[in-house]
């Protein structure tokens, strides 16, 4: 099974690792897979060189038994090492070079550097407060109070042909993607639908697991308290 297979049966929780905050990143990584989540995402908005990349992939490699993903905020953060990559494209960037810019050139590095990675061409879609995500890529984040707005983007997404969609509202996000907008984007998009972002508690966590998106992603929380892992798992799985 290919991870595009595998993203795409039932409802699945990833932990999101970001190298330049996550010193004991492999801690994270056993509390996760301990708490049973199902993939680990790597990756980050600022300061992680691809030396960095591939070194604390390789290492996370060393304990998952699940897949590992990369999650890249730059060229930079490419590397063989992973089972696959997120292709991300920031669809309401207002700046063209994180939309399709930046996606021509990591295709070529791919194409010649790491022709081994499953790419996962993704529909980046930044929610309400938007986090460092939103404000690097100089995107014009998605209010809280408008699913319809996220249904249309999704709806282009799969117009287009993106293999998912991933609602963000952004490292440390005030509040979560409201279950009602990830209603209204699995509405308008039949594949792969992410949604992460401010999720910190198994409260929240269900409220989103039950409108059926294939990712639930924990990133902050597995830094902040990742004891608290098994609680968010427990509520994605069991819904």
């Amino acid at each position: 099974m290919n991870l595009y297979e595998y993203l795409l049966e039932g409802v699945k929780h990833f932990t999101l690792i970001d190298p330049d905050k996550s010193v004991d990143y492999l801690k994270i990584a056993r509390h996760a897979l301990e708490a049973g989540t199902d993939g680990i995402l790597v990756g980050g908005s600022l300061g992680i060189k691809e030396e960095q990349m591939s070194r604390v992939v390789r290492d996370i490699k060393t304990v998952a038994n699940v897949p590992v993903v990369l999650f890249p905020g730059s060229l930079t953060q490419l590397t063989d090492a992973a089972d696959g990559v997120l292709f991300l494209s920031v669809l309401n960037s207002l700046d063209p070079y994180f939309i399709v810019g930046a996606q021509v050139q990591a295709a070529v590095l791919i194409a010649k550097h790491y022709p081994g990675l499953e790419v996962i061409s993704t529909a980046y879609v930044i929610v309400g407060d938007g986090g460092a995500a939103g404000f690097v890529s100089m995107s014009k984040p998605i209010p809280y109070t408008r699913p319809d707005i996220a249904a249309a983007y999704a709806l282009a997404a799969n117009y287009i042909g993106f293999k998912a969609v991933y609602l963000e509202a952004g490292s440390g996000a005030p509040q979560p993607v409201p279950p009602e907008m990830v209603r209204a984007a699995r509405r308008a998009f039949p594949r792969v639908l992410i949604v992460g972002g401010g999720i910190r508690s198994g409260e929240a966590a269900r409220a989103i697991a039950r409108e059926r998106p294939n990712v639930v992603v924990t990133g902050t929380l597995a830094e902040e308290a990742p004891e608290k892992l098994g609680d968010i798992v427990k509520a994605v799985k069991r819904p």
